[in-house]
């Protein structure tokens, strides 16, 4: 079983080596120069797929942590142990998280109540320009609260991710 598991999890990175790959070209591609010899510079409406090679880059680096994570925990899980205090510690992550997505849930709610009742109040306007101004703010604070709660949850992913390889550092230590 244990053989199969590492198996899976080591098929899994591959494949997620062979997706980065695949992407990084078809980026390449898009943000390239029109003509690979010209020294024509990128244009413009190519800058922000440039961009995007971040964005996957950083994603990728995020998934691959992601799966050493688990592969790791496969591993040690299949150790003979003494103690369930990697169980326990587990659970421990587990809980901390479905904790802070609560706190994070419960903050969304809010901030959109808080919006709902500032369209709500919204005063009637007889200009375009300051019916502009109020739709503005709306959507400005909604999409605030979007930027926040985006933020709160890939903080909480990179954290769940040094827990888990602490957890992991600390339990390979163990067993040496």
């Amino acid at each position: 079983m244990y053989t199969a598991l590492t198996t899976i999890a080591e098929d899994s990175l591959r494949q997620m080596h062979e997706l980065h790959q695949a992407h990084a070209l078809m980026l390449a591609r898009l943000t390239s120069t029109a003509d690979a010899g010209s020294p024509v510079p990128v244009t413009l409406p190519a800058l922000p797929l440039g961009r995007l090679n971040t964005w996957q880059e950083l994603i990728t680096q995020s998934v691959t942590r992601q799966m050493q994570s688990c592969q790791a925990l496969v591993r040690l899980a299949m150790q003979p142990q003494q103690d369930a205090s990697l169980l326990t510690e587990g659970l421990a992550i587990q809980a901390a998280v479905m904790k802070r997505l609560a706190t994070q849930q419960a903050q969304w709610l809010e901030g959109l109540q808080a919006i709902a009742s500032e369209a709500a109040r919204v005063r009637r306007v007889n200009t375009l320009s300051k019916l502009m101004d109020q739709e503005s703010d709306l959507y400005a604070r909604f999409n605030a609260l979007l930027a926040s709660q985006a933020t709160a949850t890939m903080e909480l992913i990179e954290s769940v991710q040094i827990s888990v390889g602490y957890l992991v550092a600390q339990k390979e230590e163990e067993t040496e």
